[in-house]
């Protein structure tokens, strides 16, 4: 098995060969040259890529994220520019578990947070993504500041605070 990565990543990309090779793999590295031209290649599906490695996603989760990941429409074989479902994975079943989600968004927020976990849910359970982490930011604020709001895409809003 060979681990694709780029090289900002080469580190993690050695740990994710050491842990396979002592779970019984045989796995080698395979450094591509840019993140561009990573992408490039482990979006095209005549490259037969098995693993590989996916940055830090940005947009809001699950919403922005899922069916670009692992929708059947984000797969097009042999078309890296129109491919963001690097996995290829495709069950039609997660793909309506997606669009009931995605319609109960603007209706139901509450609800839509929940259809998004179970379909969360049902994706990891067919592992076509392995999470490595789960990037977690902590901000601490005094007594002094006011009006914190927190964006998952931006992080804390730095121009809505005031401080006393």
């Amino acid at each position: 098995m060979v681990v694709w990565v780029f090289p900002e990543v080469a580190e993690q990309g050695r740990y994710l060969v050491s842990v396979l090779d002592s779970l019984g793999y045989r796995a080698s590295l395979k450094v591509v040259g840019s993140f561009p031209a990573y992408y490039s290649k482990v979006a095209d599906s005549r490259v037969r890529a098995q693993a590989g490695y996916i940055a830090t996603f940005y947009g809001p989760f699950p919403a922005g994220v899922l069916p670009l990941l692992a929708s059947c429409a984000a797969f097009v074989p042999a078309s890296p520019g129109q491919t963001s479902n690097l996995s290829e994975f495709c069950d039609r079943s997660i793909d309506a578990q997606m669009a009931r989600a995605a319609a109960a968004q603007v209706q139901d927020p509450a609800a839509a947070t929940s259809l998004w976990q179970q379909a969360e849910r049902s994706l990891l359970a067919q592992a076509p993504y392995v999470p490595v982490y789960n990037e977690r930011a902590v901000d601490l604020v005094s007594k002094r500041v006011g009006n914190y709001q927190y964006n998952p895409q931006s992080g804390a809003l730095l121009d809505q605070l005031w401080v006393k």
